[in-house]
Parts: structure tokens; C-alpha cells; sequence
């Protein structure tokens, strides 16, 4: 049975953008890269970060990546492996990582 409370935004990262990736950026290490992202803003318990076919973008050197809000589409960022999935953070409504 599921927790409806939680993991109800989805971070779908495109598997075949991955593979396409040069291999010293390191893209089958992205989706633990960005689970550690999100982790550090406080998103970690509301973002799920897993991986999907094709989403048909095929950007060359950066990651599809499709968002789901309550299990309906969102957005599609393009995000650079280099940073570790920041871009994620300003379509995301994580708390903020400033403290005032």
C-alpha cells in the first residue's frame, strides 16, 4: 500500500540521454547525483528521482528530464550532468536552503 502523502513529484531522468552521455561526466551516476542535489534543499522526501525511456528531446551533452506533479505531466527540463540536477531546484517547491 502506498503513501499518498509523499513522493507525489516525480523527477522521470531519460535513460537513453544517459547512455548517449561522454563517459567522463559520469551519467549513470546522475540520478544518485540528483537525489543528493535535491537532498541538500530540503526536497529529498518529495521528489522522486528515477529513470524513463526516450523522451524524445535528445539533447546533445545534456539530460531530459520530465516532471510529474501528483502523476500528471509538468515539465521537461533540460538539465547540464556537470551540475548535478540544480536546474531541477527552480521548477521544484522545495523549502529554501537559506535560513533567515
Amino acid at each position: 500500500m502506498r503513501d499518498e502523502s509523499s513522493q507525489d513529484m516525480q523527477a522521470q531522468v531519460c535513460h537513453r540521454c544517459l547512455m548517449r552521455l561522454d563517459t567522463s561526466v559520469g551519467g549513470v551516476d546522475l540520478p544518485r547525483r540528483i537525489r543528493d542535489t535535491l537532498a541538500a534543499r530540503g526536497c529529498a522526501g518529495s521528489v522522486r528521482v528515477s529513470l524513463t525511456g526516450c523522451l524524445g528531446y535528445c539533447p546533445v551533452g545534456l539530460v531530459s528530464v520530465q516532471l510529474r506533479r501528483n502523476g500528471e505531466f509538468s515539465d521537461v527540463v533540460l538539465i547540464d550532468p556537470a551540475r548535478d540536477g540544480a536546474e531541477l531546484i527552480a521548477h521544484l517547491s522545495c523549502p529554501s536552503s537559506e535560513t533567515p
